[in-house]
């Protein structure tokens, strides 16, 4: 696997959820709920890409850049879901009743 392909797809998702965090910031209730959807869909569109990819490049002959495409979609579906639940705890902690907004 070539590891520029692996870390452009985690600096994409690092990306996403960066954006996804600071948008929880505006919810003063709930923020958690925010980034666990936000996140969710995040995650399984990036997936989804590389599966099509992935698909796409075993059809045309590539083998081993589908093999590389189907690696990418494990590792940040793993990496998305430790992220998902990960950003969500703590936006709990900052939204939460302890916060006294």
């Amino acid at each position: 696997m070539r590891p520029k392909f692996l870390r452009n797809n985690l600096l994409i998702l690092l990306g996403y959820a960066v954006v996804i965090q600071l948008l929880s910031l505006t919810e003063r209730n709930g923020a958690g709920m925010v980034v666990l959807f936000g996140m969710m869909i995040a995650v399984a569109i990036h997936v989804g890409v590389l599966l099509l990819g992935a698909i796409v490049n075993f059809l045309g002959g590539k083998r081993a850049l589908a093999v590389q495409f189907l690696l990418g979609a494990l590792i940040v579906g793993v990496v998305g879901f430790g992220t998902c639940w990960g950003g969500a705890s703590l936006a709990e902690l900052y939204s939460g009743p302890a916060n006294f907004h």
